[in-house]
């Protein structure tokens, strides 16, 4: 079971090993709050004074299901320095720029 006190353990660990984190820095929450790793991040993020962009996995790039032609996804917008990642989020970028290199390569 999850306590307070592994968060916060978890938030004085990342402010550890990454102590550059700043108000310079914009995280990019697409998470759901009740996810624990979505808790555990905006803990560091808050911590460590930086802003915080909401956005969805339905809108967080261009080319997103959700993201009418010619509009910008999340990520575009708020220009994050900071996200986290399940691996259904890197299955989904991984296919994307796979996608564009192979389209790339037809079109040389």
């Amino acid at each position: 079971m999850m306590t307070r006190g592994n968060i916060l353990s978890t938030c004085s660990s990342v402010m550890t090993i990454v102590p550059a984190l700043g108000s310079k820095d914009v995280y990019l929450a697409y998470l759901p709050l009740a996810h624990v790793l979505e808790l555990a991040a905006e803990t560091v993020i808050a911590a460590a004074g930086c802003a915080v962009g909401y956005g969805s996995t339905m809108t967080l790039t261009d080319t997103s299901n959700k993201i009418k032609k010619g509009t910008k996804g999340d990520a575009t917008v708020l220009g994050p320095t900071l996200m986290t990642a399940v691996p259904a989020i890197l299955d989904r970028a991984r296919d994307g720029v796979r996608k564009k290199f192979l389209v790339c390569k037809l079109i040389s």
